[in-house]
């Protein structure tokens, strides 16, 4: 009996002993054909092994500790040979911890890894290699022009058919996707293109792109290609003239139009032969637009322009403001009758194919007048807030000043001049502006909106202040004022009773100016230019890095640095983060979410947030997105708007006649502010009552041809 054992026994170690070498063998082949497909692999792993042992000892290991909140690492001596060690087989993965596993997996996507392709259609017939695509950011940027260049394959290609190379890239110039034909749009990193073949596409259709490269001839889609159903692709493009950023009374400024994805984009072009035209979109209008037309130019239309090229006129019109004017046109000059017949021939076929699929209209704002454009104190508005649905407080040059939109009556609040921001505190009853010369902060009880005379409290050493942002911490019971200067921040508990009062807590050193800031669950969130810090209020600590080193997919922000705009809390572990020429979606830790970045269809100047819509404000135009779904799903055609408050509701519209413009949400259930019926009445004025210095009406004088509209 034991001699059967034993038997057993070496039968079972002798078994157990082939299957791990041949565990091993197979590991060491695809260790050797991952190695054919990325030679710099093998380098790069024993690189990243060393410097991951260095980095043992640095406090970047205790940030990760504190980031990760409660899971300790099992081994730290393995903290992140993940990141580089891609090429490892799964020996190396039992080892790992927790931390590692999580960067692992944030790596393992799409642009920044290899990875096959089940879709029948992705094959050329011969088994193909991996799809590859790398991130550029250290790579020498490739950027193809729009016009697809057709390359013979016997020239410049081996005749077996090999796998994409694929780069991240950014275009310099318009580019649609050889897959899909849809505008790759974004300022930067819009798309991927192959080294070798030039074929170029959305990161989301690398594994829809056919396997062989280059890309057989038959397997291309043609430049114009629309897919009805889905509403994606191009369906037309050609060179016309619109108007000159002054008015059309300077000319016409040459453009690149292209119809995708139904939608109208013009980019500008410069006057010179073979200029490009810029990545920049000049104006986008909706085809889904309740308003859209498209129809040629009459004399009747008062457009300034010369007769002789009136034929050659068409106008694209789309909806605006619901008051006073709900239209606004664009009009286009085309380079011949004949290609203006073609382009109002194709933009009213594509409505009216867009009309009969029952698209629905996935705007969500509705623009309204706040008030009448003729209220002096509108002309220098620099900030704004909503009290409550018959109240708004606008700051400017002369002071606080609350004005009921329903009565038409007006409360000047305290002494003080030129407003820089309102904050309201409704949870401690005050309300902080940032004001004068010398930029400081200053307090009052919410009862002084209402034209009550009350004490002014002042935080002295915030003088030349830039922002202010309030919050509550400890689950509701204090108020917490945070104010930044330059790149300190001063965080302040405030307390009231008979009067107001303060107790400054910390004090944050930020590593550069601060350029946006938020308080988030108990935690301050600050943006500063390439990155953004949250801070804990409660406790001391160290802050926790919203954009982790460790993630090589967003060493590009350091490489390329931008400013930050704005940061959204989508969940407790999910964050995105919006810089000037890209949006970043990040975890807790810092790390990528998602695989796909928020596009900008132009250079934003503001982005303001109301779940779950982002507003990014640019020079010609504001444009809506899904913050969970990242859907671009509504643009508002306004020029020089820009926002006066962080939600983004209340805007000034800086055009000739300067309006106040909110924005109102469709989807919410019942109005946040009451429109009154504004006009443009020059006659009304500013009337001081007889009893009170700081009460105004807003009316016709008597004697002035109507009766008083106020009180």
């Amino acid at each position: 009996m034991p001699q059967k054992e034993d038997a057993r026994a070496m039968e079972r170690f002798d078994t157990l002993g082939v299957s791990a070498v041949l565990q091993l063998e197979s590991a060491l082949d695809r260790e050797r054909a991952f190695g054919q497909v990325l030679p710099e692999a093998a380098a790069c792993t024993a690189d990243c092994k060393m410097k991951a042992k260095e980095k043992y000892q640095s406090d970047v290991w205790l940030e990760i500790e504190h980031l990760n909140e409660g899971i300790v690492p099992e081994d730290p001596r393995s903290s992140s040979v993940a990141l580089c060690d891609t090429a490892t087989g799964a020996a190396a993965q039992c080892e790992t911890d927790p931390v590692e596993n999580i960067f692992e997996q944030n790596l393992k996507i799409k642009f920044y890894i290899s990875s096959g392709s089940t879709s029948p259609s992705s094959h050329s017939g011969d088994e193909a290699d991996p799809v590859k695509i790398v991130d550029s950011a250290h790579l020498p940027v490739h950027t193809p022009t729009i016009k697809r260049k057709e390359c013979h394959s016997s020239i410049l290609f081996p005749t077996k058919s090999k796998s994409h190379r694929f780069f991240l890239t950014s275009f310099t110039a318009p580019t649609k996707c050889h897959q899909c034909t849809s505008l790759m749009v974004g300022l930067i990193r819009q798309g991927c293109a192959c080294d070798a073949c030039g074929f170029s596409c959305h990161t989301t259709c690398v594994e829809k792109a056919p396997r062989a490269c280059p890309v057989p001839s038959q397997q291309k889609k043609g430049a114009l290609c629309l897919d009805a159903q889905e509403g994606i692709g191009t369906a037309y493009e050609g060179h016309v003239w619109i108007p000159k950023k002054a008015g059309l009374k300077k000319g016409w400024q040459r453009a690149l139009a292209i119809v995708c994805d139904f939608k109208l984009f013009l980019y500008n072009m410069d006057e010179e032969k073979d200029s490009k035209p810029n990545v920049v979109v000049s104006q986008v209008i909706d085809m889904r637009d309740g308003a859209f037309s498209v129809s040629s130019v009459w004399p009747s239309d008062f457009i300034p322009a010369r007769r002789k090229e009136m034929p050659r006129m068409f106008k694209v019109t789309a909806s605006q403001l619901s008051a006073p004017s709900n239209q606004y046109s664009v009009p286009i000059l085309a380079d011949s009758e004949n290609d203006k017949s073609e382009w109002v021939g194709v933009l009213s076929d594509l409505h009216k194919m867009l009309r009969k699929s029952h698209s629905r209209d996935r705007s969500v704002y509705v623009l309204k007048e706040a008030y009448d454009s003729s209220l002096p104190l509108i002309k220098t508005t620099q900030t704004a807030a909503i009290i409550d649905h018959k109240r708004i407080a606008l700051g400017n040059e002369e002071g606080l000043f609350v004005v009921h939109v329903t009565i038409d009556e007006i409360i000047r609040v305290g002494d003080m001049k030129k407003i820089h921001q309102i904050e309201l505190i409704p949870h401690g009853q005050m309300v902080a502006v940032i004001s004068g010369r010398s930029h400081h902060v200053q307090l009052f009880p919410m009862s002084a909106l209402d034209g009550r005379k009350t004490d002014i409290h002042k935080l002295a050493e915030t003088k030349g202040c830039q922002t202010m942002t309030s919050g509550t911490v400890c689950q509701g019971a204090h108020t917490c004022l945070c104010v930044a200067r330059k790149s300190q921040v001063f965080c302040y508990e405030l307390f009231q009773s008979k009067k107001i009062s303060h107790r400054k807590f910390k004090e944050l050193q930020i590593p550069t100016n601060v350029q946006w800031m938020a308080i988030f669950s108990e935690e301050l969130c600050v943006g500063f230019q390439s990155g953004f810090l949250r801070y804990p209020l409660r406790r001391e600590g160290i802050p926790y890095r919203m954009l982790h080193s460790h993630d090589p997919t967003l060493s590009f922000i350091a490489h390329q640095p931008m400013d930050a705009l704005c940061a959204i809390e989508i969940s407790s572990i999910e964050y995105l983060l919006c810089f000037k020429s890209i949006g970043i979606y990040t975890d807790s830790r810092g790390l990528r979410s998602r695989p796909i970045e928020l596009m900008w269809p132009a250079t934003p100047t503001y982005c303001c947030y109301n779940a779950p819509y982002l507003s990014v404000y640019s020079e010609n135009a504001v444009d809506i997105f899904n913050v969970n779904s990242m859907d671009w799903i509504q643009t508002v055609p306004l020029k020089k708007v820009r926002p006066l408050n962080s939600e983004g509701s209340l805007n000034i519209l800086l055009s000739e006649t300067i309006r106040l413009i909110y924005f109102k949400n469709k989807m919410t259930y019942g109005d946040e502010l009451v429109f009154p019926e504004t006009s443009d009445n020059r006659q009304k004025q500013m009337v001081r009552h007889l009893h009170s210095k700081r009460r105004y009406s807003f009316r016709v004088p008597r004697g002035k041809g109507g009766p008083p509209a106020g009180p």
